[in-house]
């Protein structure tokens, strides 16, 4: 009879060498596993993904440490029966360490993937920066050649040549690769926009300063009614009506300087080509004839206003009763007299007095004015505080 074959009867050097093959390809997988953990840990504690997950890797790795010194003594020894046995006792520690990195890896995957992720990221964002540096440069060559050139553009471009210098500094982590290759990219894009947006920066200065002449002229006429108005105000209203609109045609004016000078710049800034700068100049040639309408608005709404109020200054009153009456009924339906009863009280006790006060030739009716809208902002607040209070019934 044929009896089946006994390892034991192997001759004891083939049975060492197999061991230590084996060792050996365990300790080979043991050394790619350790390694590839260890780097998503440092990438996962750079990236600040997980903190505290380097102190928990540590055990981990030492039992890994530990079964590659058990491997590396077992290669040491020669003789093929000692040999054997240190081989399969490295072997066996070298399956545990294994088998715990599997388990670190497994209770950690989230964090570990994220981090494995984010470094492979690395090379293609860099390289889309690179490619999008290329673009920006041939966009903002493009642009100046048309004519159009776009200052903003060419700074854009200038700073993300330099941040790209950073993309391969030695000794750089993940994430300071990662935010300069981010940065860069954001730069060169930002960059290839301003120069394909600068024909229509350029055509927008242009419309601007044919129409803006227009806006000049009507500003410099409104600017020459301020005085008109203001002696209006004086002569027919007291003295406090107007007081803090002294001086509206000296700012309205130096607006309009102050535009003019904008303008002229912008002239300037369009004949060099540097459209950018010509449009921050519209903007505030616009800002600039703003100012000086708004005074002239406030002179000539103050005097219209003032004369209504004149003419039935009772409107006013009863308009702010109704706000107050309203929120009175508001408050009662509510059962909430007892919190904002009072201060409703007060405003009616308020309005009444701004009545009483309208006296003598020339009122103060700027005064009257500000009071009523002062029992009005006052009733509103009450109003939103009642509204969000529980009712009491």
């Amino acid at each position: 009879m044929f009896r089946r074959s006994d390892p034991r009867d192997e001759p004891a050097d083939e049975r060492a060498v197999a061991a230590r093959n084996a060792a050996t390809q365990a300790f080979l997988a043991l050394d790619d596993e350790q390694r590839a953990v260890a780097e998503a840990v440092r990438d996962a504690e750079e990236l600040e993904i997980a903190p505290g997950l380097a102190e928990a890797w540590r055990e981990v790795a030492a039992m890994g440490d530990a079964a590659t010194e058990a491997y590396l003594s077992a290669t040491g020894t020669h003789a093929a029966a000692v040999a054997r046995a240190a081989d399969e006792r490295a072997l066996r520690e070298i399956e545990r360490a294994r088998e715990t990195i599997r388990r670190f890896r497994d209770s950690h995957s989230r964090p570990l993937d994220e981090a494995a992720y984010t470094r492979s990221s690395v090379p293609r964002r860099i390289q889309q920066a690179r490619t999008a540096l290329i673009e920006a440069r041939t966009a903002v060559e493009r642009a100046e050649a048309a004519g159009t050139r776009s200052r903003r553009a060419a700074e854009r471009l200038a700073e993300a040549e330099r941040t790209a210098g950073r993309l391969e500094r030695p000794g750089a982590h993940l994430r300071e690769r990662l935010q300069v290759a981010e940065h860069t990219l954001e730069l060169a894009r930002s960059a290839a926009t301003l120069a394909a947006e600068a024909p229509g920066t350029a055509e927008a200065v242009r419309t601007a300063l044919r129409s803006i002449a227009t806006r000049r002229s009507a500003a410099a006429t409104k600017t020459d009614r301020i005085q008109p108005a203001l002696s209006a105000l004086r002569r027919e209203f007291s003295d406090p009506c107007s007081r803090d609109l002294t001086g509206a045609e000296a700012l309205a004016h130096e607006a309009i300087a102050e535009a003019d000078r904008a303008i002229t710049q912008t002239r300037r800034l369009a004949e060099a080509g540097d459209w950018d700068e010509a449009a921050d100049q519209i903007a505030a040639a616009r800002s600039a004839l703003g100012r000086a309408e708004e005074h002239h608005d406030l002179v000539t709404d103050r005097l219209s206003l003032l004369r209504g109020v004149r003419a039935d200054p009772g409107q006013q009153a009863a308009d702010a009763r109704f706000v107050v009456r309203d929120a009175q009924r508001l408050v009662v339906d509510r059962g909430l007299v007892a919190e904002f009863g009072p201060v409703l009280d007060a405003q009616s006790v308020r309005l009444a007095n701004a009545q009483e006060r309208l006296t003598g030739a020339h009122p103060d009716y700027w005064l009257y004015l500000t009071e009523l809208r002062g029992v009005r902002d006052r009733v509103k607040e009450v109003v939103t505080r009642a509204r969000s209070t529980p009712p009491r019934r």
